[in-house]
């Protein structure tokens, strides 16, 4: 039997799979991490004399012609010819575009809005705790407008939050997470402090880029009363208090969300961005203006 998929391509979505298990993804749909579907061709023996088919992984021979994927061996002798060789590649192609069906990822299984826990390990984890508590000192008021009392600053590139954040292992889990394959953006990180009477009113993040991005938000600390709240696509409102090292993900211009009031305690995030594509929109200059 030939797979539609590779040996290396299924250790590398067991690999993810498995990595996921590992950080406590527990809160994500059933299903979460990276799945692949997979068509299996049957080859027919030689020996009855019947058309083989076969994954097209060499160049096509004038006595082994190709349509498609897939090669067509009708110089078996006794074969029943060209004609006959054609109906059975039509019928097994069809057979294959319905096994191919797109899979659904974790991420559109959720209505565009994921929540995971323990996305960091313990070690890891405090260590990130440290490193922002040296960076408060420099925070300061925010400039967009459905922010009300937030304070920020965005990481130096150099800084350890910021490589933590954005590399190659963040990359494979988000990819597997939504589907598509994903790239660190050029949009600087964010460390963000909510205060007593702060919070973000419902809105929809603005693209940065041509392809709309994936925004996402790591609770560093949460001592705060307030919750992060949601319309999904039926209009209901959802949503929570975060914990710490969680992991919202959502993609710019679809969903909905707001961060309530605080009225209690205090709440610390890191906000970063990845991106299909780095070609960038007017709005992407403008972010770059936040804290100035």
């Amino acid at each position: 039997a030939a797979s539609g998929a590779s040996d290396e391509q299924q250790q590398d979505a067991s690999a993810r799979e498995q990595r996921w298990s590992d950080n406590g993804s527990g809160s994500a749909p059933a299903g979460a991490g990276s799945e692949a579907a997979h068509v299996h061709l049957r080859q027919v023996p030689s020996s009855r004399r019947r058309p083989s088919l076969h994954p097209h992984t060499a160049a096509a021979t004038p006595s082994s012609p190709t349509t498609g994927r897939y090669e067509i061996d009708y110089t078996t002798p006794g074969g029943p010819g060209l004609r006959q060789a054609l109906r059975e590649l039509g019928g097994q192609a069809r057979h294959a575009t319905e096994l191919q069906a797109p899979v659904e990822s974790v991420f559109d299984r959720s209505g565009g809005f994921v929540y995971i826990r323990n996305f960091f390990s313990p070690r890891d984890f405090e260590m990130l705790l440290d490193e922002c508590e040296a960076l408060k000192a420099e925070v300061g008021a925010e400039r967009r407008a459905c922010a009300r009392q937030r304070l920020g600053m965005m990481v130096p590139q150099d800084h350890l939050v910021h490589s933590a954040f954005m590399n190659e292992r963040v990359a494979e889990r988000l990819s597997g997470l939504v589907g598509q394959m994903l790239q660190p953006a050029d949009v600087p990180v964010e460390y963000r402090v909510y205060p007593i009477g702060s919070c973000m009113e419902w809105h929809k993040d603005v693209a940065l880029y041509t392809q709309p991005q994936y925004e996402l938000v790591f609770t560093l600390s949460n001592t705060s009363d307030s919750q992060t709240q949601w319309q999904d696509a039926h209009g209901q409102r959802r949503g929570g208090w975060t914990e710490p090292n969680s992991i919202i993900v959502v993609r710019a211009e679809s969903v909905v969300h707001r961060v309530t009031p605080i009225t209690v305690g205090e709440r610390g995030i890191v906000k970063f961005v990845y991106t299909t594509t780095l070609e960038k929109t007017a709005d992407y200059y403008d972010n770059l203006l936040t804290y100035s």
